[in-house]
């Protein structure tokens, strides 16, 4: 978009260049987008065509078009640890800058999809509680990182850093809570809402919104228009888990395989955190991991361990394993090996040309092994590069309740898997959830349980549906049971 035209509509966002290179939308039109009803970036547009507002101020036949845009134009998402890692490192970097615009009220907060814990992000926003608006825009747009300024408006800053579009709202502070909230909701829950808001007031308190719609506060995490607004209707909003209900991490690397840090210094730091219990958790040897637990190495690793145990007596060390399942079904250490483990998690890594009922019969079969307690990043995707694996899920669901077998929850950033809608439907089957780091370095041990935790909301689940937030009491004799019943 030339300048004069970026003048014209007063706009030069991904959105805004995209509806006028796409002929979604004249330039006036976008002009009154921009102007009129103050769209524009993408999570903007939506809820936009949904209300009406759209429709009002440029007309049906405008409307229609704004509407095939959406359901055929492919739009830029971004992963969302790079958007929450973005939105940390803005507000690191803005907050001092902000609190200069007057008394020390100053907030800054995820919204958007990234506040929902989404799997990818439209967009990376932030909104912002400051006594003196215009002067915190002014601070904003005149800091190092928003040298690239696509929109500014009384309320409203958009710019590029690194590469990403930042979308900065400094409502008034009457009415923060209305612009966090619309700021947050996905596109369902929106509309949801709109049919229940009659005078839809200006509010302060984001809670507020929900009030005056006869509801109690929906958690950022479920607000997908999946039914929460119907639950919270009904008053059967779950208690969901949170993050200090977590006692321990059963999936974490070292580098006895691909770990970056030591075992010392992954225990070190988990103890650090307050965990009750940890499982080291390596990669069996025929893994395609860039270093693999030898079978030489586990008894070293195992006298490491009991060490370890001595210097950290509040904290059991649980010697664990992650095994690969392999292309035959077969386990990639034998039972004896396996045996000896405090715990073992399973997953596919190869997916070895399989359809999905050739990999659904590899993951039932290692479900239904009496030594397997844990099923990791069940669908194994890697975000952004490869979709999760095509399994049967509710025949997996229906073995991993029967054999009393976890299906885990992966907080790294790559997989996030689990997702939140095969959380909910597992925890419905009468499956036991595990919430996980899946962490190969000390310092991302606490965001990447962060993620895993923010996914269980999403999914609906409460502290007794997940494994690790019960004593080491009853972990162990989750893991023994199982054990027991297939003779062991």
């Amino acid at each position: 978009m030339n300048t004069e035209l970026a003048h014209l509509v007063g706009a030069r966002t991904a959105l805004i260049r995209s509806l006028l290179s796409t002929g979604a939308l004249s330039p006036p039109e976008a002009a009154l987008l921009v102007r009129q009803l103050n769209i524009v970036t993408l999570a903007d547009l939506g809820p936009a065509v949904d209300d009406g507002r759209v429709a009002r101020v440029l007309g049906n036949e405008a409307a229609a078009r704004v509407t095939a845009y959406l359901a055929s134009a492919e739009h830029p998402v971004i992963p969302l640890g790079r958007a929450l890692d973005l939105g940390d490192e803005l507000i690191a970097q803005l907050a001092p800058i902000v609190a200069g615009s007057g008394p020390p009220d100053v907030h800054l907060e995820t919204a958007g999809d990234a506040r929902r814990v989404d799997y990818v992000v439209a967009g990376v926003v932030l909104v912002v509680r400051a006594s003196d608006t215009k002067r915190a825009i002014e601070l904003i747009a005149s800091s190092p990182a928003a040298a690239d300024v696509l929109h500014r408006s009384a309320r409203r800053l958009v710019f590029t850093y690194r590469q990403t579009e930042i979308d900065i709202r400094v409502p008034a502070s009457d009415e923060y809570g209305s612009v966090l909230f619309s700021a947050t909701g996905s596109r369902a829950h929106l509309a949801a809402m709109h049919g229940r808001r009659r005078a839809r007031p200006l509010c302060a308190r984001e809670e507020h919104v929900y009030a005056e719609a006869g509801l109690a506060w929906i958690p950022p995490e479920l607000r997908e228009g999946a039914g929460e607004v119907e639950a919270a209707a009904a008053g059967k909003l779950p208690a969901l888990i949170e993050r200090h209900h977590v006692r321990g991490d059963l999936h974490m690397h070292t580098t006895y395989s691909d770990g970056r840090d030591t075992l010392e210094t992954m225990v070190e730091t988990a103890s650090a955190i307050g965990y009750q219990y940890v499982a080291i958790t390596d990669h069996s040897h025929t893994s395609a991991a860039s270093r693999t637990l030898a079978i030489t190495d586990i008894p070293r690793q195992r006298e490491a361990i009991a060490r370890l145990r001595e210097r950290y007596p509040a904290m059991a060390i649980l010697h664990g394993v992650e095994v690969d399942i392999l292309a035959n079904g077969r386990l990639d250490f034998d039972d004896e090996v396996l045996a000896r483990f405090d715990l073992v998690i399973a997953s596919l890594h190869d997916r070895a040309s399989h359809d999905a009922k050739r990999l659904t019969r590899r993951t039932l079969d290692a479900i239904r092994h009496p030594l397997v307690n844990v099923i990791c990043h069940p669908e194994n995707r890697v975000m952004g590069r490869r979709e999760g694996y095509p399994l049967d899920f509710d025949a997996v669901y229906a073995a991993a309740a029967e054999t009393g077998t976890a299906l885990e929850i992966d907080g790294a950033p790559g997989h996030l898997d689990l997702d939140g809608a095969h959380a909910r439907s597992a925890a419905r089957a009468g499956v036991t959830l595990v919430v996980d780091s899946d962490c190969h370095r000390a310092a991302a041990l606490d965001r990447h349980m962060n993620l895993a935790v923010g996914i269980a909301r999403r999914g609906w689940l409460e502290p007794a549906m997940v494994l690790n937030t019960r004593p080491l009491a009853d972990l162990l004799a989750f893991v023994g049971a199982k054990r027991r019943r297939g003779g062991w």
